[in-house]
């Protein structure tokens, strides 16, 4: 590991440095296992799409009597190796010029910032909407990096959602919504013309696929990643 920023006091960006290329596609997850919790695998998204560099990002948050997360998080330094094992996960960039919509809750945003990356830089240019949710305005940790993608690409969107505590603050245009991020959809456009993603908490993630099923959107073109649904497999490699 090259590089461990704290977002808060329950969340860190972990830079990894592989020793070979490791192949994977923006929207994947791997499995990661530390030396201070040797026997528990977890998984985390890719939070970024495949770069030259070959750095790879992920966004951990530490929840309560998790071992490994809050390792992650509050433990782990830089210069630390972590064992990680191969790409998975079917969840990918779409093909097509189709407007887009990503709603991400929490650290649900790593692999839908990944495929936003993707397709920003591939030259494509769909309209991209990004309702990025979280309880208060101090736990959208990623804001300021958000900000600054949003403005080197004006076809991107972004507006943060809060559910308590009031309206986030940040955003030059003063766009921000409060309230539950499900709920957050219907103040916009209908969506059954988009591609969606989701990725968050499960909770959020089944409201968010109910709303936009009720609105119309096809479940063809609502894709989401369930943490609950992922093999950790300890098949790996120690970046």
């Amino acid at each position: 590991m090259v590089a461990h920023e704290r977002r808060g006091e329950s969340v860190a960006v972990l830079t990894l440095r592989p020793a070979g290329r490791v192949p994977y596609r923006a929207g994947q997850y791997v499995s990661v296992l530390t030396s201070r919790h040797p026997r528990i695998w977890r998984t985390y998204s890719v939070a970024n799409a495949p770069a030259p560099d070959g750095l790879i990002r992920l966004h951990v948050r530490a929840v309560p009597g998790g071992h490994v997360s809050t390792a992650l998080v509050k433990d782990t330094r830089p210069g630390e190796e972590l064992t990680v094992g191969p790409a998975m996960g079917t969840m990918a960039a779409p093909e097509g010029d189709r407007e887009l919509l990503f709603a991400a809750g929490g650290t649900g945003l790593a692999p839908l910032k990944a495929i936003i990356e993707q397709i920003l830089a591939s030259g494509r240019r769909p309209g991209i909407h990004l309702l990025f949710g979280a309880r208060s305005a101090q736990d959208l940790y990623d804001l300021p990096d958000l900000l600054v993608l949003a403005a080197r690409h004006p076809r991107l969107r972004l507006v943060p959602v809060v559910s308590h505590g009031g309206p986030a603050r940040g955003l030059a245009s003063g766009e921000t919504l409060s309230g539950m991020l499900p709920d957050a959809l219907e103040r916009f456009r209908a969506w059954t013309d988009h591609e969606a993603y989701v990725c968050g908490p499960p909770a959020m993630v089944e409201a968010t696929v109910r709303r936009l099923l009720r609105d119309g959107v096809p479940r063809a073109r609502i894709h989401h990643d369930l943490a609950s649904d992922r093999p950790a497999l300890p098949e790996a490699t120690v970046w």
